[in-house]
């Protein structure tokens, strides 16, 4: 299986960095690593491009300037240049012991896609992971052994709620089962296009991720836990004050009855259709 994980980035990239660092060790390596740009004022390669070299799978980058939160778009322009049959979506700010691409390969299907769970790491259990893998002093299992035995407890529940979620789904008692979070999951292409993507009509933060694990559900496309041996990290950082109110509700609203009671799952404008058409600049940090 080819697999292409595409990792959507706004400036904070100290987490890529941290995040491209759990990728070289990873046990299984992805195909391509696909970097997209919602107009970063700072440059990717001034954080990862010592590591570059290290990297035995292709490594691009695209960018889109910057209009605003267009995540979708950007998303929707990983996707276009992806070479992968199956896809990994995962924030920036995401790290991973080294199981997380092969638990991916191993979980794959054609009619499902694979949801994460996260836990939020504090500011200075941030820190000091960040410090320790700079370091060359990171073991991730030892490293979650020592986080709180809550978080994991937190995970172990939320992944229960969610089996149970998938069981009511699929006796039919729930439209919608597992429900898509945008941090840490895995499809594939051909269902990605299937129903067009991210519908870029979602301009700013908000309801888009919920939005296309509707569509994907109207579509048969039902998810599926994802666990690995170690939990994954969310990397803490300062909260966005203009992610409190989310301007896309009331659109939100509209398309959620039209794509659960209609089936109505195909996006106008997605991946084969741009919502706006300023230039996507594509380019290859690391050929293989």
């Amino acid at each position: 299986m080819k697999v292409s994980l595409i990792v959507p980035v706004y400036n904070r990239l100290e987490h890529l960095r941290a995040q491209f660092q759990c990728l070289l060790n990873q046990e299984i390596l992805p195909f391509e690593v696909i970097i997209t740009d919602d107009g970063s004022k700072e440059n990717v390669l001034d954080y990862i491009s010592d590591l570059l070299p290290k990297a035995k799978f292709k490594v691009k980058h695209v960018y889109q300037e910057d209009k605003g939160f267009r995540k979708t778009r950007a998303l929707n322009n990983g996707v276009k240049v992806s070479e992968g049959d199956f896809l990994i979506f995962c924030d920036q700010d995401l790290v991973f012991g080294s199981d997380y691409i092969k638990t991916v390969i191993e979980n794959a299907s054609d009619k499902e896609f694979i949801n994460f769970r996260p836990i939020n790491l504090t500011e200075n259990e941030r820190n000091k992971f960040i410090k320790l893998q700079e370091n060359g002093e990171i073991d991730y299992s030892s490293f979650i052994k020592g986080l709180p035995t809550e978080y994991v407890e937190s995970v172990k529940r939320t992944l229960k709620k969610d089996r149970n979620r998938r069981i009511f789904n699929r006796l039919k008692l729930k439209k919608r089962g597992i429900k898509l979070v945008g941090m840490s999951y895995a499809v594939s292409k051909e269902n990605y296009i299937k129903v067009n993507g991210y519908d870029e009509k979602y301009q700013g933060w908000g309801y888009e991720d919920d939005d296309f694990g509707n569509r994907l559900y109207a579509a048969g496309i039902t998810g599926k836990e994802g666990i690995t041996k170690d939990i994954q990290l969310h990397l803490w950082h300062h909260m966005d004050p203009t992610k409190k109110i989310s301007q896309n509700e009331e659109y939100y609203a509209k398309r959620r009855e039209e794509v659960l009671e209609k089936k109505d799952y195909f996006c106008e404008y997605g991946y084969n259709n741009s919502y706006e058409n300023d230039e996507v600049i594509v380019k290859i940090l690391k050929e293989v």
